[in-house]
């Protein structure tokens, strides 16, 4: 099944790779703060290496709970949360797109970069929206559609095609001639630092599902079932096409 590729994928780049703890810490910043979060539960869904999840719980969360379908992310969130010390902190093993949970169990959703890695981006915005609170906040990143967007598509659906063993290489190779290009046309700095550009390559390009959104149409899903937008950051990355835009929205108490 395609989720179970995603899966094993990540079994692959959240074990090699782990985002810088402060430069993450930095990026969470943008859109919460310790107060207010203090006392709250926090579902942390695609959790990847457990990173945000930490930040949670270190910062005041009541509980935090990482999902996620990869085995070997939720082993390094295990390592994340053993390394900090944190008895508010849990991570399991979940399918975003049928949830387990009761209605408005969390009092904040934070889905970094996942929903588009999903077989159906929209149902796992509304199992997210299910669980969420009357009140309370989600956040969403999500990857931008761009007029060059079919060339990242021929680009990751002839990579993801090659041995599973040759990707680091080849993502490695990939950075070394990119970085110049990378250095001279880079429109903005990047939100989240604390990722190495060969890390980055292999989101981009290996991984076996990549869905693409424009940022009004996130935007008209959310106000249709009932969020207020609170923040929205139009371009995360160094460049429009290799970019989430992001929301956070709050879930507004029904009529």
């Amino acid at each position: 099944m395609d989720k179970e590729k995603v899966g094993k994928f990540y079994d692959v780049v959240w074990t090699e790779y782990l985002p810088e703890y402060k430069a993450s810490e930095a990026h969470w910043q943008i859109f919460y703060s310790p107060q207010e979060i203090k006392g709250k539960s926090v579902l942390d869904a695609g959790c990847g290496t457990g990173i945000f999840s930490i930040i949670f719980a270190r910062n005041g969360a009541a509980n935090v709970l990482g999902i996620d379908i990869s085995e070997g992310s939720l082993e390094t969130g295990q390592d994340l949360k053993a390394k900090f010390n944190l008895e508010n902190t849990s991570f399991q093993k979940e399918d975003m797109l049928n949830l387990p949970f009761d209605d408005e169990s969390f009092d904040i959703v934070w889905a970094w970069g996942t929903v588009h890695h999903t077989t159906d981006p929209l149902r796992a915005m509304s199992e997210l929206i299910r669980v969420l609170k009357t009140g309370g906040s989600i956040l969403l990143a999500v990857y931008t559609r761009t007029r060059v967007t079919f060339l990242h598509e021929i680009i990751r659906k002839t990579l993801v095609r090659t041995p599973r063993k040759t990707w680091k290489t080849l993502s490695k190779i990939m950075a070394l001639f990119l970085s110049p290009i990378v250095f001279v046309f880079k429109k903005r700095e990047k939100s989240r630092k604390g990722e190495k550009l060969e890390e980055l390559i292999m989101d981009w390009y290996f991984v076996p599902i990549r869905h693409y959104y424009y940022p009004e149409e996130v935007k008209t899903f959310l106000e249709k079932h009932g969020f207020a937008v609170e923040k929205f950051l139009p371009a995360s990355g160094r460049f429009d096409s290799t970019s989430n835009f992001i929301y956070k929205a709050r879930k507004q108490p029904k009529l």
